[in-house]
């Protein structure tokens, strides 16, 4: 027994003694369930940013991607001019994807359209819904300029930013990456974009002293050397996703853009290896874009 008190000196019916200091503790634990200090939260939005403070990009997404039963990462590209348009335009489509997603790709053209402002508003939506925040970038400058330009997106919520190898390591990319993975974020590196033009500058060969390799291998070898958080590969190139993962393995996960609109095969690049895709105006241009998410989720989970 808890408390105990003289028989001598009964106590009315219904009367509960007040607990000492002691045993307070064991008391306040029989009254309600006990929840550990760092898992009681105040609300679901701070138990997302709990989330992200504690995971780093590529766990998130991955578990995301379980609760969601989606592998679809929504390119939500804003073209309009007016900022208060876009935001609309943003929000609508996020409200009738974000069920079936694992992520959101926000294009450097909608930060530009919208401002830093209304982005922020983007980036906490999307972070509401349990789901991290890429932006594209491409980073393709000297190391200084790199820095600030991540530090700049991770400020206004992003989680991941894409970056060119053609920068290289070092005074290049290097300084985003110790930015990046400092702080828990991701750096995707561009292995092979999706569209026709790609195949000049990521399909040359190059020489390396008496080898010749083509240029998507040494940028998928470079993305294990830097530790990348993920690689893009062009779902329109099934052999080189295949490629691809052969070098990435298990370490770094292809996302594929290029489904769809660019002719891409959602089902040719699953099977070649992709982890993720980006998939824009095969959604947002639909007539029924929840119906269309829906639909890609389940493809992208059926290997």
């Amino acid at each position: 027994m808890l408390f105990q008190h003289s028989a001598s000196k009964p106590h009315p019916r219904g009367f509960r003694p007040r607990p000492s200091r002691d045993n307070w503790n064991l008391f306040f634990q029989q009254k309600r369930k006990y929840v550990p200090p760092r898992t009681r939260l105040s609300s679901p939005r701070k138990m997302k940013e709990e989330d992200r403070r504690e995971y780093s990009f590529k766990e998130r997404v991955a578990r995301a991607s379980r609760e969601n039963s989606s592998r679809i990462i929504l390119a939500l590209d804003i073209n309009q001019s007016k900022p208060e348009a876009g935001l609309r335009r943003a929000r609508k489509l996020l409200d009738q994807t974000i069920p079936r997603l694992c992520g959101v790709k926000i294009g450097r053209q909608t930060v530009l359209n919208l401002g830093t402002a209304r982005t922020i508003q983007i980036t906490r939506l999307v972070h509401s819904r349990g789901l991290p925040c890429i932006v594209d970038d491409k980073l393709n400058d000297i190391g200084p300029t790199n820095n600030a330009i991540a530090d700049a997106y991770f400020r206004l919520g992003m989680d991941a930013l894409t970056a060119n190898p053609f920068a290289g390591w070092k005074g290049g990319l290097q300084p985003a990456f110790k930015t990046a993975h400092e702080k828990r974020k991701g750096i995707i590196l561009l292995v092979y974009m999706s569209h026709k033009g790609a195949s000049e500058g990521y399909g040359q060969t190059v020489a390396e002293g008496r080898l010749k390799k083509p240029q998507y291998v040494l940028f998928a070898e470079k993305a294990v050397k830097w530790k990348a958080d993920g690689a893009v590969v062009g779902a329109t190139r099934p052999q080189v996703v295949r490629e691809a993962k052969r070098i990435l393995g298990g370490s770094v996960p292809i996302y594929s853009p290029g489904v769809g609109a660019q002719g891409g095969e959602l089902a040719a690049a699953l099977e070649a290896g992709t982890d993720y895709f980006i998939i824009g105006r095969s959604i947002t241009e639909s007539t029924a874009p929840s119906r269309k998410a829906e639909m890609f989720a389940d493809l992208s989970m059926s290997h």
